[in-house]
């Protein structure tokens, strides 16, 4: 906990200024922390007239630091298949594998899992460890929780990774608050320090206005989780040659007080932008619902998806799933098509891996024309119908 000594503060900004999380701020000449704060110290360590301090963090044993090594991926099974993320993180640990030196691992907990193992070394890992038993068919919390944690007390990798999902976001920070870890999470960029080895731990803050970059130099495992289409897979190699682990569990880890009755597959979880090659997204310039039925007329006759920024959504014009950017979900299409967006940064993080971007503004000073591969300056509502038009008659010529 983060404690402020209100007879030693004297609010004068400095903590609020080195907050990277904007979870301290002062009001009435006072510093007041908020929800957001990680305990990560910053402001403990910038305040001169020692007004701040944390309680209750401190570490109850050293860690050895030397005695842990491999980098781990925790490849995500569900619905009977592995989540792309999981493939994407191969690829990122593949690389910080290689730069310490080190086996990649990948976890794989479900169940009936056939070939998943054999992907994964495809994809890039050295050795699997497959824990596939019934009890796993639905996720949970405590079940994951628990086997993740053992086995990473039981093996000790110096670094464990797994994607900014639903899953990943529900249960991975429990296991690292359980370690005593540190954990970064939407990380953006990974890599090795080179003096010591540490992971360097890049993600947005200020929403978005900075790039942070975190160290976990006191600690281990270093946890990072990665939204997906953030880190490229590996082209599946059916050469590679790897080693599956049948890990046998105790009955008390696979115990969970929540009974999962039914999983059902909604009409949201169709709507994967993430999976999309095209891309046409609105935003508050389509001016209302009705922009996105031009929208959808675009991305039909390209084989496309709709996607759309936060201001649509929060208008009502279009449901969540189809949200890009910081709060959405970040995509890679080959073709990504923006009308009406005029390129906020929290939009421009989830969208600017696209292959090629084509934005359609009236404002010819937009800041999308700045990530853009190819601006049209105008109307969308002119400019939309004859690019339909003109992709019908190249088809049928």
């Amino acid at each position: 906990m983060l404690i402020v000594d209100q007879e030693l503060c004297i609010g004068c900004g400095v903590c609020e200024a080195s907050c990277a999380f904007a979870a301290i701020e002062v009001v009435d000449g006072c510093a007041v922390v908020g929800d957001a704060c990680t305990l990560c110290g910053a402001c403990v360590e910038s305040c001169e007239v020692e007004a701040l301090r944390i309680e209750g963090a401190e570490k109850t044993q050293v860690v050895d630091i030397s005695a842990w090594s491999g980098v781990w991926v925790y490849a995500e099974f569900r619905h009977g298949q592995l989540a792309q993320v999981a493939l994407e993180l191969l690829g990122a640990g593949r690389r910080l594998a290689d730069a310490r030196g080190v086996t990649l691992t990948a976890i794989l907990m479900g169940s009936v899992t056939g070939e998943a193992a054999q992907i994964l070394i495809g994809h890039g890992a050295d050795r699997v460890l497959r824990i596939d038993r019934p009890e796993l068919l639905h996720f949970s919390d405590e079940a994951y929780g628990a086997i993740l944690t053992e086995l990473i007390r039981k093996e000790q990798p110096e670094i464990v990774l797994a994607g900014a999902t639903a899953m990943g976001r529900s249960f991975i920070p429990a296991v690292a608050n359980i370690l005593g870890a540190g954990l970064t999470a939407d990380c953006t960029r990974l890599d090795i320090r080179e003096e010591d080895g540490a992971l360097l731990q890049t993600r947005p803050a200020f929403g978005g206005n900075i790039m942070a970059t975190i160290v976990c130099p006191h600690s281990r495992p270093q946890m990072s989780t990665v939204r997906p289409k953030v880190m490229r897979e590996l082209e599946f190699d059916t050469s590679r040659q790897g080693e599956i682990v049948d890990v046998a569990v105790l009955p008390e880890w696979l115990k969970s007080r929540v009974r999962v009755l039914e999983s059902v597959v909604t009409d949201q979880d169709d709507v994967n932008i993430q999976e999309a090659d095209i891309l046409v997204s609105g935003g508050r310039g389509l001016d209302s619902e009705k922009g996105f039925v031009l929208m959808r007329e675009l991305a039909d006759v390209l084989n496309g998806s709709v996607a759309a920024t936060r201001a649509a959504v929060d208008a009502g014009w279009i449901k969540y799933p189809h949200q890009v950017g910081q709060t959405g979900k970040t995509v890679a299409p080959s073709l990504y098509i923006a009308c009406g967006i005029s390129g906020a940064i929290q939009h421009v993080a989830g969208m600017q891996s696209a292959e090629t971007i084509v934005a359609i503004n009236r404002d010819k000073d937009a800041p999308i024309f700045d990530v853009a591969d190819f601006a049209l300056v105008g109307d969308l509502y002119e400019i939309v119908p004859k690019l339909i038009r003109a992709i019908e008659e190249q088809r049928r010529a």
